[in-house]
C-alpha cells in the first residue's frame, strides 16, 4: 500500500454474522471464534470536516469556465436552497436520491445534505503581486481596479453557516479575468498554504482559520491551460515578475519575451510536479491537515480505451470532443494568421493539462478528474460523495 493510500484511507468497521455473539464466543467446535469484521470506505463529505481551496485561473479566455464553476458549486435548480434547514427527505442522501440532487445541485448543498463542516476558500492562478499586468490591454478603459493576488484569499473565508452563494458569487467576482496568461497554478496553490510565504499587501492573514489541523483538504484547480510554475525562474524559465513594483499602483509590463507558450514547449524548465506532491504531502507530516486530496477541472477528455487522459477539448453541442486544435496556450489569440484563426483550425476550448493531472494521480489513488470544457463541473466532484467502490466503478467516465 502506498504512502497516499495510508493517509487517505478512513475506514468504519461494522460487524458481520451473528452481531448478538460476543467476541471471543467459542465456535461448535470449542474453537474460539472472532465475528468477521469489513471495513467499509464512506464518503468523504461524511469522514468530517473538510477544506475546500479552489484555485482558479484568472487569465482572459476563463469567462465561460468560472461561469460553470458558479453552477457547479451552488445551483439555483436544486431544491435546497437554506443550507441550515434541509428538507427530511434529502437530508443524508443514498442511491438514487442522491443521483437526482446530483443532477441539480451543486457542491456546497450536497456538502451541507451530509451536514457537512466545511470550509471554502478561492484563490487565483497569478503569483505576483496584483492582477492585470498590462493595464493598457486588459483594461483599456480604465474600469479595473488591480486586485491583490500573491498568496491572497478571494472573497475572504466562506463556511457553512454563510451565504455561500452570495459570498462565493463575490469570490469569483473577485478572481476576474485580468490576471496573468501564465498560469502558475501549483506554485500559487503551495504559496497560499505556506504560512512563511511572501504575500501581497494586505494579504498576511489570509491563511488564518482556512485549514484546520482536524479536516481533510482537497485542492481544486480549474483552469483552461497546463500548468507553468516555475517558482521565479528558478528551474530555468524565464521569470516574469523580475521587475515587478511591491504595490498595485503602479503600472508593469512583463517582459516580451515571456509567453504562455514556452510552457508547452519547454516543460523541463518548470518547477517539477514532485515539488508540490511532496509539499502537499508535508501538510499531513506536519499536522497542519489530516489529509489531501487534488481535483483538476482542466484539460482532459476520453480517451480512446475510455479513461480519462490528459488531452485538448471543446464543447461540441454539450458533449466533450477532442476535435480540435491545440494552441498551446494561445487559444485566445484569433484573427488572420494567428494560431486560432477560424480558416486555419478550430482551437480547444482547454488545452491538454498532463502536469496537473500527474498532481492529482500522484496524491489519490482515485483521481478527482473533470472536464474544463463540459457544461458544468458536478462529475468531477461526485467522488466526495461516494465510497471508494462507487468511484472505481465511475472511474473510466467521470466526464
Amino acid at each position: 500500500m502506498s504512502n497516499r493510500t495510508l493517509l487517505r484511507r478512513i475506514s468504519f468497521v461494522f460487524l458481520t454474522g451473528a452481531l448478538a455473539a460476543p467476541m471471543g464466543a467459542c465456535t461448535r467446535d470449542g474453537s474460539d471464534h472472532v465475528d468477521v469484521v469489513a471495513p467499509v470506505e464512506l464518503p468523504i463529505a461524511q469522514q468530517g470536516p473538510l477544506d475546500i481551496l479552489f484555485v482558479v485561473d484568472n487569465s482572459p479566455s476563463m469567462l465561460e469556465e468560472q461561469a460553470s464553476l458558479r453552477r457547479t458549486v451552488f445551483d439555483e435548480r436544486c431544491p435546497i436552497t437554506n443550507l441550515q434547514d434541509i428538507p427530511e427527505p434529502y437530508a443524508n442522501p443514498v442511491g438514487a436520491t442522491l443521483q437526482e440532487l446530483a443532477q441539480v445541485c451543486g457542491l456546497a448543498q450536497l456538502l451541507a445534505t451530509f451536514n457537512a463542516d466545511f470550509h471554502i476558500g478561492v484563490i487565483t492562478s497569478d503569483v505576483g503581486v496584483c492582477d492585470e499586468r498590462i493595464p493598457w490591454a486588459q483594461d483599456p478603459d480604465g474600469l479595473h481596479t488591480p486586485t491583490p493576488q500573491r498568496g491572497c484569499l478571494q472573497g475572504g473565508l466562506i463556511t457553512a453557516s454563510d451565504d455561500v452563494a452570495g459570498r462565493f458569487e463575490a469570490a469569483m467576482q473577485s478572481v476576474g479575468t485580468y490576471g496573468s496568461g501564465i498560469e502558475r497554478s501549483m506554485e500559487a496553490a503551495r504559496i497560499y498554504l505556506d504560512p512563511d510565504s511572501r504575500r501581497a499587501p494586505g494579504c498576511e492573514d489570509d491563511l488564518d482559520g482556512f485549514l484546520r489541523q482536524d479536516a481533510q483538504l482537497l485542492v481544486v484547480f480549474v483552469t483552461d491551460e497546463d500548468d507553468c510554475s516555475h517558482d521565479d525562474g528558478a528551474w530555468g524559465f524565464p521569470n516574469e515578475l523580475a521587475d515587478e513594483p511591491a504595490a498595485c499602483d503602479a503600472e508593469f509590463l512583463p517582459p516580451p519575451f515571456v509567453t504562455s507558450s514556452q510552457c508547452q514547449r519547454q516543460p523541463e524548465l518548470l518547477t517539477p510536479v514532485q515539488v508540490t506532491i511532496d509539499a502537499f504531502r508535508g501538510l499531513v507530516d506536519a499536522g497542519r491537515t489530516r489529509d489531501v486530496f487534488v481535483g483538476l477541472v482542466g484539460g482532459v477528455r476520453e480517451g480512446d480505451d475510455g479513461l480519462v487522459v490528459p488531452g485538448g477539448c471543446r464543447n461540441d453541442d454539450g458533449a466533450v470532443s477532442g476535435d480540435c486544435f491545440e494552441s498551446g496556450g494561445q487559444s485566445n489569440i484569433a484573427g488572420p494568421g494567428a494560431p486560432c484563426d477560424p480558416a486555419i483550425a478550430t482551437c480547444c476550448t482547454a488545452d491538454a493539462s498532463p502536469r496537473l493531472v500527474e498532481l492529482a494521480r500522484a496524491v489519490n489513488d482515485d483521481s478527482f478528474l473533470g472536464s474544463a470544457c463540459a457544461d458544468d463541473y458536478r462529475a468531477a466532484l461526485l467522488p466526495l460523495f461516494r465510497g471508494d467502490a462507487a468511484v472505481a466503478a465511475d472511474a473510466a467516465s467521470p466526464l
